[in-house]
């Protein structure tokens, strides 16, 4: 009786899960560049994977439960195995900015921040006080290298940093802080093309960053709409296939009536594992209660 119980809790736990991240998309329905997340679930055999204990040789008469021994693989746990980054294109809002860029592929702007080397899919660019082309938290865009990819700025996670000295891809990093992308006295005339390339009137000025990966699945969220990546491996060397737009905005690829949806099913099911509790806790106390008296 008890191990009904515990299938119902893990249930309830789960669900609760998916409708805490449901509802941070739809939180997130109208922010810049989202890409929503869902839960991916599986199957728990409390028995079958333990570590396999010797079989009993049966003694006395031999039944039929000993030769199709269950040994605890009824009892089914259901648990959250991860999250599930959806990178699908959200649409595109026209701003007419000339710093709004919006990519139409599967590319991220390559970004400096105090942690290191981060990418992005919100292309609401400024410049700042210094002429830098930064993102809307401050943090500069970088060029691209010669070869067109950023690997060797990025940080191996097998490599110590001594202390004291500048996290590599960083802010402080003095090979990072050649490939800052410097507007000062470039005036207003600001265009891109859709390869990247920044100019200011005819005069190139740099050619902005913009990295794919081999598979997405693998970058890691780490807020302000950032992206980390610490596999070196997985940035692609194939030739790009992301289109650059100016005066134009990625929005979120979070679909509303979708997630609420997704919620109200989240919610009903929360609803019967939290029924299927309670009649589990009838029956045990009946069990204890009335059967105990006979």
């Amino acid at each position: 009786m008890a191990s009904g119980l515990w299938t119902s809790v893990s249930g309830a736990a789960a669900q609760a899960q998916s409708v805490d991240m449901v509802a941070n998309n739809l939180a997130n329905a109208d922010t810049l560049g989202f890409k929503k997340d869902a839960p991916t679930f599986r199957e728990y055999l409390s028995k079958s994977e333990r570590d396999n204990d010797n079989l009993e040789v049966p003694r006395g008469p031999v039944k039929d439960k000993d030769f199709y021994q269950l040994e605890g693989k009824d009892q089914a746990f259901v648990i959250v195995d991860g999250t599930y980054t959806n990178f699908k294109q959200g649409n595109l809002k026209v701003t007419k900015s000339p710093l709004d860029v919006a990519l139409d592929g599967p590319g991220f702007l390559e970004v400096s921040t105090p942690q290191g080397i981060r990418y992005t899919r919100v292309g609401s660019l400024k410049m700042a006080a210094d002429g830098r082309l930064v993102t809307t938290q401050g943090y500069p865009v970088l060029s691209s290298q010669p070869g067109g990819i950023a690997a060797a700025a990025n940080r191996d996670p097998a490599s110590a940093v001594a202390p004291g000295m500048p996290q590599p891809g960083s802010l402080d990093d003095p090979q990072i802080a050649q490939r800052f992308i410097s507007l000062r006295d470039r005036g207003t005339n600001l265009s891109f093309n859709d390869n990247g390339d920044l100019y200011a009137g005819d005069e190139l000025v740099a050619k902005v960053s913009v990295v794919e990966f081999k598979d997405n699945n693998k970058l890691r969220k780490v807020g302000g709409q950032f992206f980390e990546n610490k596999d070196l491996a997985n940035i692609s060397t194939e030739p790009s296939k992301t289109v650059l737009h100016q005066g134009v905005l990625e929005t979120s690829n979070v679909n509303p009536i979708e997630e609420m949806t997704n919620l109200i099913k989240a919610n009903r099911l929360f609803e019967h594992d939290m029924k299927a509790i309670r009649t589990h806790n009838e029956l045990l106390g009946k069990e204890a209660n009335d059967i105990g008296k006979l």
